[in-house]
This record gives structure tokens, C-alpha cells and sequence, in this order.
């Protein structure tokens, strides 16, 4: 049987629809905090840790699972951390994934998914150099055009499957973004975990599981990673050697919501400067001032200046939607701003739903025509008044 035939699939090659209409986000991890598969750092987790120690000392380890929660939350450095611990404990066990160890009283008594950096296992996974593992990035992919995995590069799996484990333990895939597999990736990826092979582990990395095929979800067990706290989000922060004044913090977490890449690049790409450009034109629209910052988004080499735009804009007034329906201005205090204030006061909740509304039309069309970015920022404006 051709694993990967095209028999069968029944869905077109497209890239599922973002659930926040397609507008191009410009949040990131950041450069200065280790990349996942360096990281040995890993909070706010300890839960989902804990129920993956008790899987393994059990010896129920699923041979698929997704990580599914919020951007910039730490799931790709927990699918890590999870890789390099089987890849430690397990290589030295010659059973099969049902039966991990022979007899109770050899399963040791693992407390923490903890593997120092200067381990052999640790060394390989962070150099690339792994031989039990795959891991699939969009981001590194020259082939997927049009931000989405394609069937082409989910092929690389069936080929890794087919090698023995080099070290006699688990073989491990890890996919980032899997979410946004087309749908013959996504029926590639079913057709393996159909028949999955013995100690191998698959890791789909999704921000919005809703987006995975029915079929595909209902043969793997789902993790649910929560935002992290607004403790651990500061105590990340300071790791960064970040420093804020208060209004500025209370800024920052409010928009993180909880994602620490969005917080890094909340500050990393001068989102809070930002936020403050954006509140003085809409305390004071001056057209020649109004027409010089539209400039300055629409210059060369500006593109993530407008997305940050964009896209602090309209989370702005999802945010007074939000505090307007539920009766609760302290969703938005962090803002601390007349403008703000005098619209929460003033206009309805019917007009600022209507304003975000029209808010994210506006950004969609723009991306789609590939409109002037110039042009996009006033009249983004005149969405707010109109």
C-alpha cells in the first residue's frame, strides 16, 4: 500500500482559513530567549508535565498526541523537552511501547522531565543531529509557499518511520504549526496514525486544534496548554532583562494575554511605542500629523511597523467590545486613556462591534489587493469615525 497515495483524500490543497480572517500576524518568539530545542527552561506546565511521567512510568505513552493552546505559550519547548526525556530514558529499553519494562521494580522513579544541557541527548537535539528525531517547521521549509505544510514535506515522515530507531528507543516527530497542514497533509498524517508503528511518538504542535481534520483528532490525545501567568510572564521578562514602568507593564501583560512570544515581541518590535502613537491620534486627529505617521508605516522595510499597527488596532477594540458587553471598563484599564475612556462612555456597543467589524474588513482587504499601506492607515482611521 502507497502510505501517502492520493486514494481516498478528499479535500482540496488549500491552507485551512485562519480563524482571524488571514491577516498576517507579525508576533514572533523572541531572538534573546532560547529557541525551543535549546531551551531548558519550560514554565508554567507542571501539570501536563506530570501527567506525561505518569504516562511513561505506566507505560501508556500515546503514540500520537497535539499541543494545542495560544501562541507563544512554550508548547514547542515542552515538545522538546518531552523528545529529549524519552530520548534519554527509553533507549536503553528493548520492549515495545505496551510494555516498556519488563517487571515494576525496574521503572524508575523519574520526578521531573528535567535533561541537563550538557547531556549527549541534549547536545544532538539542539545541533539538529538526533538520528530518532524529525522536526517539521514551516518557517524552515523552502517548500511551503503560501505559510502552510504541504503533503510534499509531511512525506518526510514515512521515510524517518521506516529507519530503526538508531539508539533502540523511541523515534519522535515533532510538527510545528500543524494547524495549518493543507488537507492532503493532513490525510497523510491520518493514513500514518491508522497503523502507527511501535515506540514512536508524534507531536502536532496546533494553535488552533479546531482546525485538524475530525479523523485525525479523534486518533490522537489531546494536551491543552493554558496562558501563563502574568508571575511567570514577569519573571520571563526579567530573565530578558526587561524593565518597565508601571503603566507599561500593565500594558504588556494585557495585550500577552498570557503568550510570552507576544510579549517579547510586544517589546522587541516597539509595541508599546506603538500603542501610544496610535492613543494620541485618536485623542487628536490631526490630518498632518495623521499623514506623516501613515507615511512612516508605508516606508521601506516598514512591514512589520504596519502589521503591529494593524493588528494593536483592532485588539484595541475587541477589547472595548468586550469591556462594553460586559459592563466591566477594568477589562481595559490597563490603557489608562481619555480617548478610550470617552468612547467606552459614549458610544454604544452596537457601534464599537460595528467598528471592529469594519476594523478587521478593512485590514483584510488591504492584505488581499495588496493595497497601499499609506492609504490603509488613514483610512483606517475614518473607519473609527465613520
Amino acid at each position: 500500500m502507497d502510505l501517502f497515495g492520493d486514494e481516498d483524500i478528499i479535500y482540496d490543497d488549500e491552507p485551512p482559513e485562519d480563524d482571524f480572517g488571514g491577516a498576517v500576524s507579525y508576533a514572533a518568539a523572541g531572538e534573546s530567549l532560547s529557541l525551543p530545542l535549546l531551551s531548558d527552561l519550560c514554565l508554567g506546565h507542571e501539570v501536563i508535565e506530570k501527567q506525561f511521567l505518569d504516562l511513561y512510568k505506566k507505560d501508556k505513552m500515546p503514540h500520537a498526541v497535539v499541543f494545542s493552546g495560544a501562541q507563544g505559550i512554550g508548547k514547542t519547548t515542552f515538545a522538546f523537552r518531552l523528545a529529549r526525556f524519552l530520548l534519554k530514558h527509553s533507549k536503553d529499553s528493548n520492549s515495545t511501547q505496551d510494555a516498556l519494562f519488563a517487571s515494576d521494580d525496574i521503572v524508575p522513579d523519574i520526578q521531573t522531565m528535567d535533561v541537563p544541557k550538557d547531556d549527549p541527548v541534549f547536545s544532538r537535539i539542539a545541533s539538529g543531529g538526533h538520528a530518532d528525531l524529525l522536526h517539521i517547521n514551516k518557517n524552515e521549509s523552502a517548500g511551503s509557499a503560501g505559510n502552510a505544510l504541504k503533503v510534499e514535506e509531511v512525506r518526510t515522515i514515512e521515510k524517518f518511520l521506516r529507519k530503526t530507531a538508531s539508539e533502540g528507543g523511541y523515534r519522535i516527530v515533532i510538527i510545528e504549526d500543524a494547524d495549518m497542514m493543507t488537507r492532503s497533509a493532513q490525510n497523510a498524517i491520518l493514513k500514518i496514525l491508522e497503523e502507527p508503528p511501535e515506540k514512536v511518538l508524534m507531536i502536532l504542535v496546533a494553535h488552533r486544534s479546531g482546525m485538524l481534520i475530525p479523523t485525525i483528532r479523534s486518533r490522537v490525545r489531546l494536551f491543552k496548554f493554558m496562558p501563563l501567568s502574568n508571575e511567570i510572564l514577569l519573571e520571563l521578562l526579567r530573565k530578558e532583562e526587561h524593565s518597565f514602568t508601571e503603566k507599561e507593564q500593565q500594558r504588556l501583560l494585557l495585550f500577552a494575554s498570557g503568550s510570552i512570544g507576544k510579549a517579547l515581541s510586544f517589546c522587541g518590535d516597539g509595541g508599546l511605542e506603538m500603542l501610544s502613537e496610535i492613543l494620541t491620534h485618536l485623542e487628536n486627529t490631526n490630518k498632518t500629523q495623521l499623514h506623516k505617521f501613515s507615511q512612516s508605516l508605508s516606508a521601506k522595510g516598514q512591514e512589520k511597523s504596519y502589521y503591529l499597527f494593524s493588528e494593536i488596532l483592532q485588539w484595541m477594540f475587541r477589547l472595548m467590545v468586550s469591556a462594553k458587553a460586559r459592563g466591566d471598563n477594568s477589562i481595559i484599564s490597563a490603557i489608562q486613556h481619555d480617548a478610550v475612556a470617552s468612547m467606552l462612555s459614549s458610544y454604544s456597543l452596537e457601534k464599537l462591534l460595528k467598528i471592529s467589524q469594519n476594523l478587521k474588513g478593512h485590514f483584510q482587504s488591504v492584505d488581499f489587493s495588496n493595497l497601499d499601506k499609506r492609504d490603509a492607515v488613514r483610512r483606517a482611521f475614518h473607519v473609527l469615525s465613520d
